[in-house]
């Protein structure tokens, strides 16, 4: 027990000194004293008194706790004018002058950079200076690890409110600057370490090979649970995972990494023997480990599954609670501020609930149904025990983090949980087979991706459904942090000193090795048949029109009566727009037949360059100006890159989409085009690009006559929308496309006012909206509402 109460005196002494400022030399005067006293009773009083008793222990906790706070006050920054959090909240641009310390974190909508800098100017030239600093830059600019650059911008202080404190946040990580815009100068030579490049550098294949492989959400799902970059997951699926209570599956934990292990010390330890099996499986979790990001949970799981492999070369046995909190140690020793990340502290809990309660737990459960049974039942007992009792001990020393952080608990995780994680280990091992053997042979690899679709859909499509339940969630207010500790306090002294009754439900059983994983994964391959339905609407003879939910932009997915598939623009955000093709879409189709450029806004297009290269398109048909957008001349490089067609659209051009449907340009200029969908009867007017002359140019609206469906142009904004026009092409629905709480107050009141008697859907409402024809009646869906 040395090191455990070694351990929990030195945590303790890092959040003492972080309520209690003192002095560095402070500290060490303390630590010394204590010493000294020590040495005092050891060598005079102890001998003399022969009734003394007093254990070495305590006297050793004293020092280890000033060790934990001066260990803290040494973390702390020295901010002077060397470092470069010095020159934050100046209201003046300031030169910084560094290189990228990791790999860009590409977002939906900005790409953040984590610089190390190297010199600083506020106006009389470079000084050099130190310190991390992070940038947020434009989303679709490719960056790569080591990089010089010389940025120019307004150093802020990182910002924190009353429910979240990105500056303690960006603290933990050595970063105590911002800079949310900034004008990028890229320079010459790359100072990024050799070892950690080629890391990066194979990160960043296998996640596009991830992307590659499978269709999104799978992708995004994929790309969290392997590799740690959850970024791909649309806010809705993300929300989804935290009310079931099964977000931990996409974070990398313990439970990645003792697959990691195993999977290595099985398949060398035939080969080259239980140690040298053991060894290669250390390297292993090593390598993995700093190929997902090495963040604080993820450190803890690699460490104490290092020392359980370890345990195994030298053939001795672990303590688990002792290893679980000289790993703690250790680490707080490498960054105290660890203390303080959400990650660590639901890892660490989550470790110390299946210590302490998973074998005890476990033995009753086999005990009761032992008792109501006289039949062999230990098989069932195993299944219960592997997927609900030791969820239950996970989960229950984390309610109380999760309820003081996310401000919420999950019931339907008790119910979730042993649904969805029995089939992980499948998720992790086929998808990590078909991702990495891709690398080699890519179209092997795209067959173990149809073997490892199934239980990454099945996850999904149950976490969906679960989520769906009528209150399993409870949404709690601000908790106090001392309801924490009393909980903790309760729970942690009722184990302890209830030392009768857990010798005796240890007493009822041990464990079973044999586990029955055939049974269980058939029947979730048969309730993820029953749950998932298909993922497109593709060849059924019938159009198919999805106006997707992508705030105030246009986005239009159009699939024809043959099967084809038609994109027009796609919006802002990269993870919404993977996310709906990936479903949309035929299971692993990964080509558009045509993409339609129908206008160049920034905010039409900037989902696209990163999307494209997952759903790479066939033709391209372009109307409006290159240069009007980032993102417009993104693309035009990209298509040029990758020799794909372009077409420019002229008035009267048609777009064939077979079976007598088509496209059909009404009318083109700098800002894009108005385009018609035709089949049949049935007829939908998109006029996205609107411009100057365009609305006199179509009479408005009585060159092109009635309309079934009517797309309100620039999300409702008025002077795009005159009341005549919609007048003129009298539709049966109107749809609207815009954001809720549209920064512009889109869409007009006058608009809204125009459309009093018309059947009218919104995507800020109603989500996305899709419509079915046959050519002579439509059939509208939507994602909620009516």
């Amino acid at each position: 027990m040395t090191l455990l109460w070694l351990s929990l005196s030195f945590i303790t002494g890092v959040i003492l000194a972080s309520l209690l400022v003192l002095p560095v030399w402070a500290w060490l005067l303390l630590t010394a004293l204590s010493i000294l006293v020590f040495a005092v009773v050891q060598i005079f009083i102890a001998p003399r008194v022969t009734s003394f008793t007093i254990p070495v222990l305590y006297f050793v906790l004293l020092p280890a706790f000033f060790l934990g706070a001066w260990r803290y006050q040494i973390a702390q920054p020295n901010i002077d004018a060397f470092h470069v959090a010095f020159y934050n909240d100046r209201t003046y641009d300031i030169l910084v002058t560094g290189t990228l310390a990791e790999a860009p974190d590409y977002r939906d909508t900005y790409t953040n950079l984590k610089i190390k800098v190297e010199a600083v100017d506020s106006g009389s030239g470079d000084l050099p200076a130190s310190g991390l600093l992070l940038l947020r830059v434009a989303k679709n600019e490719l960056y790569e690890y080591g990089e010089r650059i010389r940025v120019r911008g307004l150093l802020k202080t990182p910002p924190e409110n009353d429910e979240f404190s990105y500056r303690d946040y960006l603290a933990r990580e050595g970063i105590h600057s911002y800079m949310s815009k900034a004008e990028v100068t890229r320079l010459t030579g790359n100072e990024g370490n050799f070892y950690f490049s080629a890391v990066y550098k194979l990160k960043a294949k296998l996640v596009a090979n991830t992307y590659r492989l499978f269709n999104d959400p799978e992708a995004s799902l994929l790309a969290g649970i392997l590799f740690g970059v959850d970024t791909g997951l649309t806010k809705d699926l993300q929300n989804a995972f935290k009310n079931t209570g099964t977000a931990h599956i996409i974070a990398i934990s313990g439970f990645n990494i003792a697959i990691i292990a195993n999977v290595f010390f099985s398949t060398f330890k035939n080969i080259l023997g239980e140690r040298r099996g053991a060894l290669i499986a250390i390297i292993g979790v090593i390598f993995y480990t700093v190929l997902v990001g090495a963040e604080a949970a993820v450190v803890r799981a690699a460490a104490m599954g290092i020392v359980a492999l370890f345990a195994r070369m030298v053939g001795r046995k672990q303590w688990s609670l002792n290893t679980l909190l000289g790993i703690a140690l250790l680490m707080c020793l490498w960054n105290p501020l660890y203390v303080w990340d959400v990650g660590f502290q639901l890892s660490f809990f989550a470790t110390l609930g299946l210590i302490l309660y998973a074998e005890p737990f476990s033995a009753f459960t086999r005990n009761l149904i032992a008792k109501f049974s006289k039949h062999d039942l230990s098989t069932f007992a195993k299944i219960i025990n592997d997927n609900v009792v030791l969820t239950f001990a996970a989960q229950l020393t984390t309610i109380p983090i999760m309820a003081y952080h996310f401000k919420r608990i999950s019931l339907i995780s008790f119910i979730a949980n042993p649904f969805i994680l029995p089939v992980q280990p499948a998720v992790m091992i086929a998808s990590g087979a078909a991702v990495f053997t891709s690398l080699v042979i890519f179209p092997l690899g795209q067959l173990f991706a149809w073997a490892a679709w199934p239980f990454a859909a099945y996850t999904i499509r149950l976490v969906e459904l679960f989520n769906q339940v009528p209150h399993g969630t409870i949404f709690l207010g601000d908790s106090s942090i001392w309801w924490v500790i009393a909980f903790y306090a309760a729970l942690l002294s009722i184990t302890f000193s209830w030392s009768r009754l857990k010798e005796m439900v240890l007493a009822l059983g041990t464990r079973m090795r044999a586990i029955a994983l055939t049974a269980t994964l058939t029947f979730m391959f048969i309730c993820m048949i029953l749950v998932w339905r298909g993922t497109a609407n593709s060849g059924d003879g019938q159009l198919h029109i999805t106006f997707l939910d992508v705030g105030s932009a246009n986005a239009v997915l159009i699939q024809t009566p043959e099967g084809r598939s038609v994109l027009i623009n796609g919006g802002p955000s990269t993870s919404e727009l993977s996310d709906e093709l990936g479903r949309r879409l035929p299971l692993f189709s990964h080509k558009l037949d045509w993409l339609i450029i129908a206008s160049t806004n920034e905010e039409d297009l900037s989902a696209l360059p990163r999307v494209l290269e997952r759903y790479p398109p066939k033709n391209i048909l372009w109307s409006g100006n290159i240069q009007a957008s980032f993102s417009a001349q993104t693309l035009d490089k990209y298509f040029a890159e990758q020799n794909l067609p372009v077409s420019r659209a002229e008035v009267g051009q048609r777009l064939e989409l077979g079976d007598g449907a088509f496209i059909e340009v009404q009318a083109a200029g700098p800002r894009g085009s108005v385009l018609l969908i035709q089949y049949g009867n049935f007829r939908t007017l998109l006029p996205i690009g609107i411009g100057e002359g365009t609305l006199e140019s179509l009479e408005y609206g009585n060159v092109i006559g009635n309309v079934d469906v009517l797309l309100l142009a620039d999300s409702g904004y008025a002077p795009s929308n005159p009341p005549d026009v919609i007048e003129n092409v009298n539709p049966q629905l109107v749809v609207l496309s815009v954001a809720a709480g549209d920064p512009d107050g889109l869409p007009a009141q006058s608009v809204l006012e125009a459309l009093d008697g018309y059947s009218f859907l919104r995507t800020d409402r109603n989500g996305w909206i899709s419509i079915a024809t046959d050519g002579t009646a439509m059939r509208v869906e939507v994602e909620r509402g009516e």
